[in-house]
Parts: structure tokens; sequence; C-alpha cells
């Protein structure tokens, strides 16, 4: 089964060591354009999605994520600390039992421009498998990555994607895939892309 996802690689203000992830832990939380209730709505994100955590304000976090709501695909806002947890800490208390993906590899494949050495595109294929999943009809995934991309100049640039999608299960040992299609500005000149981390888990189950 496979599901395909559009983002789009963009520069971030900060270096790929420094980089702080977090997944939102509610559904439709707004990102806003100042740290208050009054700020101007600019998107709402749903659980598990990936975000950067650039900074705090009061309540408020400052973050940068990519994805598929916005049409440039980048998006930097303020989001109420509350509906944010550290990524390696999320914890869905919804399942009704730890329903394990198995991982079954990653493989990131990129396309450089005729003529010169920059990268025009990325596909990031992620294959896991459902482990115990007798009795579920339905599950939802989220799977995220990190990725770090290099320019001429030596620039290393954090790129995270992220995505939740729901599948019908047909059988309790089912695998699953997922693509991830990117498209690079050329004007950034990007010489490498290179994926540090993945992982994909069941968030939801009926």
């Amino acid at each position: 089964m496979n599901k395909l996802i559009w983002s789009f690689l963009f520069v971030v203000s900060c270096h790929a060591s420094a980089v702080d992830y977090y997944m939102v832990t509610n559904d439709y939380v707004r990102v806003r354009d100042k740290p208050n209730l009054q700020g101007r709505s600019l998107v709402m994100l749903n659980k598990g999605h990936l975000v950067i955590k650039l900074g705090e304000e009061g309540e408020w976090s400052k973050i940068y994520f990519l994805g598929r709501e916005e049409v440039n695909g980048r998006t930097e806002g303020w989001m109420s600390s509350q509906f944010l947890a550290p990524e390696n800490s999320v914890v869905n208390s919804t399942l009704k039992e730890k329903l394990i993906l198995a991982d079954k590899g990653a493989a990131l494949s990129c396309e450089k421009v005729i003529g010169n050495e920059f990268i025009q595109g990325c596909d990031l294929q992620l294959e896991y498998a459902l482990v115990k999943g007798v009795g579920l009809k339905n599950i939802k995934v989220n799977c995220s990555a990190e990725l770090v991309a290099k320019t001429l100049k030596g620039d290393l640039i954090p790129v995270p994607v992220s995505q939740t999608l729901d599948y019908v299960v047909s059988s309790p040992d089912e695998r699953f895939s997922m693509n991830i299609l990117m498209k690079a500005d050329l004007s950034y000149q990007l010489t490498e892309v290179n994926l540090e981390g993945h992982r994909c888990r069941v968030v939801e189950s009926l």
C-alpha cells in the first residue's frame, strides 16, 4: 500500500546539530503569526505532526515545519506550548494495547540537474510492517524523518518531514510503504541530502 506526500526543501535559520524536534499532541491545533490568541491563524496541525522548535516566549513556542498544508511547503509560526511534546517522549494513551510497527528499511534517492551538481529533488521511501495486528480494521500511522541538506557553501540545513495517514488493515502482519517526494529550490544549490533518522508508529487504532 503506497501513499504519496509532497513537501519541499527550504532553508532553516539554525544548524543541524542544534535542532529540537517536537510532536503535536492534539488535533486541530492552530499555528499563529504571533505568540498570543490574537495572532492571525496560519494553519491547523493535527496530532503526530513533526515540527522544529525554534524558541519560546511565555507559554508559546516558535516552530517551523514542512508539509502539504502550505502551497510553498514552508510555515513558521507560534503554537501554544501545551500542545507540544519532545518527539521521543510522545506516547499515545488511546491505544488499547501497544502496537508495534516493524522497521523494514528506508531508502533515499536524489536526482541532480543535468549539467550541474545541484539536487533538484529526492524520493524517500519508508517500509514498515504491523506486528500483532489481529482484530484491527483501521490504523492511523505517523511517519517522520530527519533529512540534512548540504549547500555548495557547506551549510547544513535540517529538513524534518512528517505525515499521519489512515490505513485499512487486511492482515495482522500487513506491510506498508510510504513515499515522500521532495522538490528542492535550485537557488539553494544543494549538493547533498542525507537521511539522519526515521520512524513510523501507530498513533490510533480501531
